[in-house]
């Protein structure tokens, strides 16, 4: 009680209290809802021992109609019906035992398979001295008598049965003497199937405990009653059990409480009563079992909320009194002092909340005491950041100092700033914001982690050095870094990756240059990313030269932006990295100036289209890649469409005519000689000098260009366009499909219908 005077009006005790409250009212809340949850459990389970009975009855059901079918197919057996006519025709003696033989082999082999669990299927012969079964042939009587014997089942018995107008029939389970077991007893249920007027049946020995178990369960679950038709008791797993104790069942009643026990009652689809009881004792046994166990799971969750309260409360009290500690220590008063000189005051406030007011309230009077002081004097130096910048400089200095000669692991966290539009971004005011960033990270990761060192590398790269970081801290480090970047994504986008746990300053150097390969595999993204290992990236795809070199021939800025933006978006989708993504542009750039000079020989245009292809390099984002493409793509179908206006070379224009308009027909560099009047060498010569490219490569330009424009408008097969843009032969139309495009046509189908879907949605 002294203790909890003392320290009632601490932090830590209110604290505590608090968390004390919420697990007593969780654990009320906790035994209301058992409570609900028990009463509604024992119905729960009797619905469960219903749909217990109801499944057994049903696989008996089907395992009466797999031994009916076991019983048909051998009865109508053609060995056996032969076997039988000889009998009836020449007697015992007169009969062929071989086709009995292969009767009794079917027998054993049906008898052995233990999806039947049958002990025997007997064959009995009226008008003679026959019976035989798996074990083979012997006398009837020898077979009932002596092989399976029962006193209620004797051989005047299953004469009688012959008799029987019911094709199948089952009876009441008996306990047999079985003379291959040295006279053992075994529970079997005869099933007996013939039809009338004929002189033999056959009676299959189920293994009725054997089937029980397999349908039901041991007798342990309860017990399990078959009835027949006629309400007579057939098999009980209880011996003991007789039909004066089962209850009357009113109509569509299918359970019953009698006794202590509870009955359950089903008629399966063969027309059998299935019955099973269970004591109410077992169902109660349950549910204390289960009461017992949710009261453990209660007290052990109980026990760990209050270890955690406690450990929470000394977490969050904790820095409250290192404060309150590092703001005594300017007094000379000490926390325990204070507190007794305290713990009399009866206002009932936070007795640390109250010391910190008192605690600012006095510094605040400093604070106004000093500024009043320097008012009166003439600072020496007059210029704020001049001084400002010497400051960075010594911190940085001090910062690399300590940090080299410090001892520990650490997590390096590695900021990678990217300027947008860096065009219109003069060099000083990039260091501006450059500076005011490092103050930021460095401020934001002092709050977070008590031992940090941050600095700048390179010109765009800051590093923050983490000593004693936790995985909550660090992460709560990097979640408010994201906010803030996220802010100015408009001016500059910052990749910040996470280095693992660095063991002293010799590893310094090595994981810095894993940060950066780890920063150039980020994806081209318009937020923040935090990255913290590497990924397998995609290959960079090949650039097809001969689409690009017909799109440019035309002059069609459009159709040359269309054919660009398409490879960019298959390799943006592809997950590719922000480095790799550059060197695929440059290669398509690239394509572009090696295609415009294999058209334009001679042309005084490239340092323009250089220039151009210069200004790529300040894209961070698939949209600013397409504007900044635009540019450069414009330039270049410029400088075709001034070559083409100038020259107008008439057999130039005469070949581009025919084959825009007879590429679908069976086109030859003979048919075009012919048509201009020219021998085919020279006309050759004279188009890839003009054009940079050969017959063969225009026409299949054109016929593939026009292949792709139906695959996507037209519902048309690869076989009807193939056809339609000049290819006989579907293979060889596919093997030029995959040449130019590097996929097949109907991949790229496929491909453009996702495209138009992902931009619908």
């Amino acid at each position: 009680m002294k203790w909890i005077q003392s320290q009632k009006r601490t932090l830590y005790f209110k604290i505590f209290v608090s968390f004390l409250s919420l697990i007593l009212l969780f654990g009320c809340f906790y035994v209301l809802i058992y409570k609900m949850y028990r009463s509604g459990l024992e119905q729960e389970m009797v619905r469960s021992s219903q749909t217990q009975t109801e499944n057994t009855a049903e696989r008996f059901a089907q395992y009466f109609e797999r031994i009916q079918i076991l019983l048909f197919d051998l009865y109508h057996d053609p060995d056996l019906i032969s076997f039988n006519s000889e009998l009836n025709r020449y007697g015992p003696d007169g009969a062929n035992y071989l086709k009995a033989k292969e009767v009794i082999e079917n027998i054993r082999k049906e008898a052995y398979n233990p999806l039947f669990m049958v002990q025997d299927v007997i064959v009995h012969f009226e008008e003679t001295d026959l019976a035989f079964g798996k074990s083979g042939s012997s006398s009837h009587e020898y077979m009932f008598e002596h092989f399976y014997h029962n006193m209620n089942y004797s051989l005047p018995f299953w004469k009688e049965q012959l008799d029987d107008e019911d094709a199948f029939s089952i009876l009441q389970v008996r306990s047999f003497q079985l003379a291959a077991r040295d006279l053992e007893s075994k529970q079997l249920m005869p099933y007996i199937f013939k039809y009338p007027d004929t002189s033999y049946q056959l009676v299959a020995m189920i293994d009725i405990e054997q089937a029980a178990n397999a349908f039901f369960g041991t007798a342990e679950q309860g017990n399990l009653v078959l009835m027949d038709k006629r309400g007579n008791i057939l098999y009980s797993m209880d011996e003991d059990f007789t039909s004066d104790q089962i209850p009357l069942f009113s109509n569509n009643q299918s359970m019953v409480k009698q006794d202590g026990a509870y009955f359950f009652k089903t008629i399966g689809s063969n027309g059998l009563t299935y019955i099973t009881s269970a004591p109410d004792t077992q169902i109660t046994v349950q549910l204390q079992q289960l009461s017992k166990a949710l009261l453990f799971v209660f007290v052990l969750s109980l026990a760990a909320a209050i270890i955690a309260a406690i450990i929470l409360s000394r977490r969050l009290h904790s820095p409250v009194k290192q404060m309150l500690s590092s703001l005594l220590d300017r007094t000379s008063v000490g926390i325990n002092e204070t507190m007794r000189s305290d713990k009399h005051d009866a206002r009932g406030q936070i007795w640390e909340y109250e010391l910190i007011q008192k605690q600012i309230n006095q510094l605040q009077k400093e604070k106004e005491s000093i500024v009043e002081r320097l008012k009166d004097q003439n600072a020496a130096l007059q210029s704020y950041t001049y001084m400002n910048q010497l400051k960075n400089i010594n911190t940085d200095i001090n910062e690399w100092s300590d940090f080299l000669n410090s001892t520990g692991r650490y997590h390096i966290v590695y900021y990678d700033i990217r300027f947008r539009n860096a065009g219109t971004h003069v060099q000083e005011d990039k260091n501006r914001v450059i500076r005011h960033l490092l103050e930021h990270i460095h401020l934001i990761s002092s709050e977070s982690v008590k031992d940090t060192h941050t600095f700048q590398m390179e010109r765009d790269e800051i590093i923050s050095v983490l000593k004693g970081a936790s995985s909550q801290d660090l992460g709560l480090l990097l979640d408010r870094i994201k906010k803030t970047f996220d802010t100015d994504h408009e001016h500059y986008l910052v990749n910040v990756c996470v280095s693992p746990l660095v063991a002293d300053a010799f590893g310094f150097n090595e994981a810095y240059h894993r940060l950066r390969t780890l920063s150039s595999q980020g994806y081209l993204a318009e937020e923040t990313q935090i990255l913290f290992e590497e990924r397998e990236l995609p290959d960079i795809p090949a650039i097809p030269s001969a689409p690009l070199n017909h799109a440019l021939q035309s002059g069609n800025e459009e159709r040359c932006m269309d054919l660009v933006e398409e490879l960019m978006v298959q390799f943006y989708e592809q997950g590719a990295g922000i480095q790799q993504f550059r060197e695929f542009v440059d290669l398509i750039a690239i394509r572009f100036m090696e295609t415009a000079k294999e058209l334009l020989p001679g042309e005084d245009g490239y340092p323009a289209l250089r220039l151009w292809m210069d200004g790529i390099q300040d894209c961070h984002t698939l949209a600013e890649y397409r504007q900044g493409f635009y540019p450069f793509v414009s330039a270049a179908c410029t400088l075709v469409r001034k070559r083409q206006s100038s020259v107008q070379e008439p057999i130039i224009t005469m070949f581009f005519e025919i084959i825009q308009h007879k590429y679908m027909e069976d086109l030859s560099l003979d048919y075009l000689s012919d048509k201009l009047n020219l021998s085919s060498a020279y006309l050759s010569a004279y188009i890839k000098e003009k054009t940079g490219m050969n017959f063969s490569d225009h026409l299949q330009g054109i016929r593939m260009s026009k292949a792709c424009e139906l695959l996507i408008t037209t519902g048309m097969n690869v076989n009807e366009i193939s056809q339609l843009v000049g290819y006989q032969n579907i293979t060889s139309f596919n093997r030029s499909f995959k040449k130019v495009t590097h996929m097949t046509p109907g991949a790229y189908r496929k491909q453009h219908v996702i495209q138009e879907y992902r931009i619908s949605m």
